[in-house]
């Protein structure tokens, strides 16, 4: 058993911390002596004991909680120890100390020290072997715990008034400081889509608490469109601030442009491909096919030209007129002359009807009856529309002189496109000749003659060649006047 006196001057050592390395010897000697235990006592010039820092360097994460042991080789026989601990507060924080191994099978007496936090010191840790013993092996003197700030940083683990002593004497000594680095942080940034990401800073690692920007920057035809990973949301520029390693990716998606295609006059344009939207650099084929009757004329908008099929690349929303004309002349049908009965070159009582339907796929524009006279001139007159597509010309006067006619209609529709029936003839005849015979002759006088002395109303009968009413001499006279002549 351990007398009292010598608990109560350790105690008074661990109180006062005066001069311990003397107080630490003298504690020594009084074990020694009170066990009876008498060992000789002698200075050797044996191998440097070795005190350090266990592992030399280390490498933690903010936050991280780990230990540090401060490790011994005698390089002769030992029996106590005192050291001091320094540390970076900023980077480290000590949580406890405990007694190594290297006295493991001895009592021992301990002191954990004081911990100062804010000065990053350990101060006044001992240990030694109450009564007879000494140790040769090597082995842990303390184990530190400390745990990492919310920092980045290499902090020194250095080691300070170290002293280590056999029975008699210190004995020589080599120390050996150690490092902990607290890591920083990498931030993986990957890519959903063609893009890039810029880091403000850009740095290969991050100090803890590092804030880092990041900018998706879209490529051509494509648009940012959210974060994931370590951030989310679709704020860009953002920020991450790095308390740790960090992914992040960018997703960017692809423009969608549409192309609108609009028709002028009667058609139709086929896209290929054919999509309700393109994405960026897409070359779509347009070929423009005309309705029956019609013809493409020109691309404008997006595109110009007149060339079929013609391609246009998508790099945006696009629209494009495909423009067809009217190729088809207007149709001419039915022609039909009426005339008055009898017929009659006098205005007053005689007339010619002519009539026709023109029908176009747009819209006719003009329907013109060109009349060629007996004396080899013509005139235009314009037709008349009576109900849609039926057209006419009525006149009293154009056919007022005896003699060969003819006639041609002509259409034009808003297209300017033209078109003109065949020559149509007749013969609008004298009033003397009776039989429109093309000449006069006794056959006129008989036909006048067998109405001798009939009456009616005016212009009634052909006949009646002065057109009074009454078939009596004078149209003898009126016909005979002309007798024998020919007016075709």
């Amino acid at each position: 058993m351990v007398d009292s006196s010598i608990l109560w001057e350790m105690g008074e050592m661990k109180n006062n911390r005066v001069d311990k390395r003397v107080s630490l010897l003298s504690m020594v000697w009084v074990v020694i002596l009170l066990l009876m235990v008498i060992i000789p006592l002698r200075v050797t010039a044996d191998n440097p004991t070795l005190v350090y820092v266990s592992p030399a360097s280390k490498t933690v994460s903010a936050g991280q909680t780990f230990t540090i042991t401060v490790a011994c080789t005698p390089g002769q026989s030992i029996k106590s120890y005192e050291l001091k601990v320094l540390f970076n507060p900023t980077l480290l924080q000590a949580n406890s100390v405990s007694e190594g191994t290297i006295f493991a099978g001895y009592t021992t007496f301990f002191n954990d020290g004081t911990i100062n936090n804010t000065a990053g010191s350990i101060v006044d840790v001992y240990g030694l072997i109450l009564g007879a013993g000494l140790v040769s092996s090597p082995g842990s003197l303390v184990s530190i715990s400390f745990t990492a700030r919310l920092a980045s940083g290499t902090s020194s683990v250095s080691l300070s008034d170290v002293g280590v002593t056999n029975e008699t004497t210190y004995v020589p000594i080599t120390v050996t400081n150690g490092t902990v680095t607290l890591r920083e942080f990498t931030l993986g940034v990957t890519l959903g889509g063609s893009g890039s990401v810029t880091k403000n800073p850009n740095q290969a690692t991050y100090a803890y608490g590092t804030v880092v920007q990041l900018t998706a920057v879209a490529d051509s035809g494509w648009i940012f469109s959210s974060w994931t990973g370590n951030l989310s949301g679709s704020t860009n520029p953002t920020s991450i601030t790095m308390n740790g390693n960090k992914s992040v990716t960018a997703h960017f998606t692809q423009n969608q442009y549409t192309l609108t295609i609009t028709v002028d006059g009667s058609g139709s344009v086929t896209k290929n491909p054919n999509q309700a939207t393109y994405t960026y650099g897409q070359v779509v084929t347009l070929t423009a096919v005309a309705s029956s009757g019609w013809m493409f004329g020109s691309w404008t908008g997006d595109l110009t030209g007149s060339q079929n099929p013609k391609t246009i690349t998508m790099n945006g929303n696009k629209a494009v007129t495909a423009h067809f004309s009217d190729s088809a002349a207007p149709q001419i049908s039915g022609v039909t002359r009426v005339t008055s009965d009898p017929l009659d070159t006098n205005p007053v009582y005689g007339w010619v009807n002519v009539s026709c339907t023109v029908t176009d796929n747009v819209a006719v524009s003009q329907v013109v009856l060109r009349i060629h006279n007996p004396g080899g001139s013509w005139n235009n007159v314009s037709m008349i529309t009576r109900t849609a597509g039926k057209y006419y010309y009525r006149s009293t006067t154009a056919f007022s002189t005896a003699g060969n006619y003819s006639y041609t209609i002509w259409a034009k529709d808003t297209s300017n496109n033209a078109n003109t029936t065949s020559n149509i003839a007749f013969s609008m005849p004298a009033n003397w000749d009776l039989n429109s015979d093309g000449h006069c002759t006794i056959f006129d006088l008989v036909l006048v003659s067998n109405h001798y002395g009939q009456s009616g109303s005016n212009g009634w009968i052909r006949e009646d060649a002065d057109n009074n009413g009454e078939v009596q001499v004078l149209d003898l006279v009126f016909t005979s006047n002309h007798y024998g002549e020919s007016w075709w």
